[in-house]
């Protein structure tokens, strides 16, 4: 068991994949690390895009998820998950002084967790995740969503997806609004490690980047029609995996600009490649919070993004934004963009350095202990 001597930190993940959750974990431990707490990285699976710093001690406890034909199954297997996280914590750990709790099903396991100090950490907007299936059941979809973020204080990384959150719920718990760090000297200094970009046929500050997992809601689709509509002046690179990776190549094809556009799959680094990038371009149909787009104000790399729920419209103002899913719109944009790059960079806001995000959730985690008692 870790010494007591300094506070113990526990954030805990499905896995670290390499998304903005992971991206913010990772970020926020070495912050943690820094401010001298035992920091803990608690997983549930092993699969390991991203790296974590030596100092952080890293923890599996499998959850083996077996196919489930009810929720009332689930449920009953995430208790029992639960309590073996519990079991794990409190004889390997130690009593944690804050738990971060992120992502949904986490979140979920969490609510029957009898540890102390959770926080549940919203990287996204409720109502969007469960649109579908809060249309087709929606009194169980809600009592549902009551119990997982009622068992503990939530702290959502946009004002939006906390309002958001808020008026699908209503304020059962204690809530609260902290962004998502960004760690300027360690990206630069990642920025920094020898990549030819040449050796991908790219040129420095001579292309558009968008960095996202080929997933529906980051709008790779709009994203390619949209680019197909542009005077094409510079090349499209795309960074991420994902299932629908190989529909967009053929897409692609498609629209005649495959020769345009370069998909570089996942990047364990992709700072160097937003460092080098003239204009990156998010395309997201909803978001929590947009880490990339903090990350290119970094490399002071402009922005231009759809104005999505719930992030993009916190982190930039209106004329680096268009409505989610008008194409011409987008089109528009990107070419203004390119031939005005000046105009549409954005400063990053330094109270968004770790520092500071670490200690705003152990405000956080102290005030709902003081209302407690």
């Amino acid at each position: 068991m870790t010494s007591t001597n300094r506070p113990i930190i526990l954030l805990i993940l499905k896995a670290l994949e390499g998304r903005g959750a992971e991206r913010m974990v990772t970020t926020l431990a070495r912050a943690y690390i820094e401010m001298s707490y035992h920091v803990h990285v608690l997983c549930l699976e092993k699969s390991q895009d991203m790296r974590l710093d030596s100092r952080i001690q890293y923890h599996i406890v499998p959850y083996n998820q077996p196919l489930f034909e009810t929720e009332s199954e689930q449920a009953d297997v995430y208790k029992k998950v639960a309590e073996r996280i519990d079991f794990y914590v409190l004889k390997n750990i130690g009593t944690p002084d804050l738990v971060l709790a992120n992502i949904y099903k986490v979140n979920w396991i969490m609510a029957y967790s009898q540890l102390p100090n959770i926080v549940n950490v919203l990287h996204t907007a409720l109502s969007k995740q469960f649109q579908e299936k809060l249309e087709i059941m929606p009194d169980q979809i809600m009592a549902h969503l009551k119990m997982v973020y009622g068992a503990h204080p939530c702290s959502c990384v946009s004002e939006g997806a906390r309002q958001d959150l808020l008026a699908l719920i209503g304020n059962l718990n204690r809530t609260t609004t902290i962004y998502n760090p960004c760690n300027v000297n360690e990206i630069q200094k990642a920025a920094d490690q020898p990549l030819a970009i040449e050796q991908f046929g790219l040129i420095d500050k001579m292309y558009i980047i968008h960095v996202a997992s080929f997933d529906t809601m980051k709008g790779h689709r709009e994203l390619l029609e949209a680019y197909a509509k542009t005077a094409k002046k510079l090349p499209l690179v795309l960074v991420g995996k994902g299932r629908l990776q190989a529909e967009m190549k053929q897409l692609a094809i498609e629209l005649g600009i495959d020769d345009c556009v370069h998909f570089l799959g996942f990047q364990t680094n992709p700072y160097p490649f937003i460092a080098a990038a003239a204009l990156l371009v998010m395309t997201s149909k909803f978001e929590g919070f947009g880490y990339v787009i903090v990350e290119a104000q970094a490399f002071n790399v402009p922005v231009i993004s759809t104005d999505c729920p719930f992030g993009p419209r916190e982190l930039l103002p209106k004329k680096n934004l268009v409505p989610v899913g008008d194409i011409n719109a987008l089109a528009a944009l990107m070419n203004q963009a390119i031939d005005n790059l000046n105009h549409y960079k954005v400063p990053l806001n330094q109270q968004l350095l770790p520092s500071h995000i670490a200690k705003q959730y152990l405000d956080f985690a102290e005030r709902v202990k003081n209302d407690i008692n």
